[in-house]
């Protein structure tokens, strides 16, 4: 994936002299998931979330149109994803939410086609992101005399590695992520509505200084996944776009 964007970006650079440009800011919504997936002890393992987390994006798309039927469009987008996830079973029960913040960045190959008084975008885009830092709440079951409720933990997310015999209350995450995009959307002059599935690459769980932790570190592998619907209005000359 680092070779694939990569490439994209000399392509960019390329295009960028000869293309019509335009650049306008971007809104989203996102609703997002994690899949959990265990091996090692726990191997076989997997739980996926069964609530969404509903979050945002928000930043600039720039659309380099290199002809009309093809554009590149890269976007730096504040995105805020993440997943609600219950492990275990119907006598005990732990859920994990998790909200990360990441300063994304995809860059988008768009097919445009005509269609009544606008044009659809057929896109996919390799995405990159850094994570900026976030919040978990981790809630589980416990029993006392018989009677079951439930405890509540709450705190940062941190994107550094985990110290060495640490244990106290921040989490942590991988703070590089990859993921792909891709999705189909309708622009009017220079309004654009657009839906798209991101499915993420990278593992989110955290690196480790302890090495005998960082060797075991693939033994749990979770992803984030969802949809965003996202409106876009591009500042310019858009009559022909």
């Amino acid at each position: 994936m680092k070779k694939v964007y990569t490439s994209l970006c000399l392509l960019l650079a390329a295009s960028a002299l000869q293309a019509q440009v335009t650049i306008g800011p971007k809104i989203g919504l996102n609703v997002n998931y994690e899949n959990y997936q265990f091996s090692g002890d726990n191997a076989g393992a997997n739980f996926k979330s069964r609530e969404a987390v509903v979050g945002y994006q928000a930043g600039v798309a720039i659309n380099l149109k290199t002809s009309d039927y093809f554009s590149i469009r890269p976007e730096v987008l504040f995105n805020v994803m993440g997943g609600n996830t219950t492990f275990g079973d119907n006598n005990s029960n732990s859920s994990l939410k998790n909200t990360y913040n990441y300063l994304s960045v995809p860059l988008n190959l768009v097919g445009t086609f005509e269609a009544g008084p606008g044009k659809i975008n057929i896109f996919v885009a390799p995405q990159f992101s850094i994570g900026l830092g976030g919040k978990y709440t981790l809630t589980s079951d416990s029993t006392f005399f018989g009677l079951t409720g439930q405890e509540e933990q709450k705190g940062t997310l941190q994107t550094s590695e985990v110290p060495d015999n640490y244990n106290g209350d921040n989490r942590y995450f991988n703070q590089i992520n990859w993921g792909i995009n891709y999705g189909i959307g309708y622009q009017i002059k220079g309004l654009l509505f657009t839906g798209q599935y991101h499915m993420g690459l990278s593992n989110t769980q955290p690196h480790f200084a302890n090495s005998d932790q960082e060797s075991r570190r693939d033994d749990i592998v979770s992803k984030n996944y969802g949809f965003t619907v996202g409106l876009t209005y591009f500042f310019g000359d858009t009559d022909d776009e």
